[in-house]
């Protein structure tokens, strides 16, 4: 699984064959995708060529092998990313201040838009074996989470067989 941030709240995800561009910007440069995901009604898609599917509300989807699913949280959402043994979060930081403990499970992997202050339990919950932090408030989060001073980087790799025992976070900007 790759991730890089194309601007600060959009990101492109490349899992296993599926290129998922999230919250596209009309600042990003021109990207291809299979999937645009986006927390807002009307994102801005123009940037992003060859996407088949457009996902911004609840519901459930599978492209190209890869299980998404959509649930509503509060006026925002959590879309979760299923392979045979990996669970993927994304959600903004706004939105765990709102979930409730039955929308709570494990993910190895959680994504946070930190556009708000983080609710450190609910993250720790859902016992996420990474967590990658971006978005206006992800130093502060990053603080919070007890990781000050981490480097941010433009684009991140893990493997599926090579996850962190414990958790590690990671930056991007």
């Amino acid at each position: 699984m790759d991730v890089q941030i194309l601007s600060g709240n959009s990101l492109k995800l490349k899992i296993k064959k599926t290129a998922l561009v999230i919250d596209p910007e009309s600042s990003i440069p021109k990207t291809d995708a299979d999937v645009v995901i986006s927390f807002e009604e009307k994102p801005e898609a123009s940037r992003v060529a060859n996407a088949r599917v457009l996902i911004n509300g609840a519901g459930e989807y599978e492209i190209g092998g890869l299980k998404i699913s959509s649930v509503k949280i509060g006026n925002s959402l959590l879309f979760s990313f299923g392979l045979e043994n990996l669970e993927i979060a994304l959600i903004k930081a706004s939105s765990l201040l709102e979930i409730s403990s039955d929308k709570i499970k494990n993910y190895e992997i959680v994504l946070v838009n930190t556009d708000s202050d983080i609710n450190q339990s609910i993250l720790t919950a859902m016992e996420p074996r990474v967590i990658v932090l971006y978005g206006e408030k992800m130093k502060e989060a990053a603080r919070k989470l007890g990781k000050a001073g981490s480097a941010a980087s433009s684009k991140i790799s893990f493997s599926e067989d090579k996850l962190p025992e414990e958790t590690e976070i990671y930056l991007l900007s």
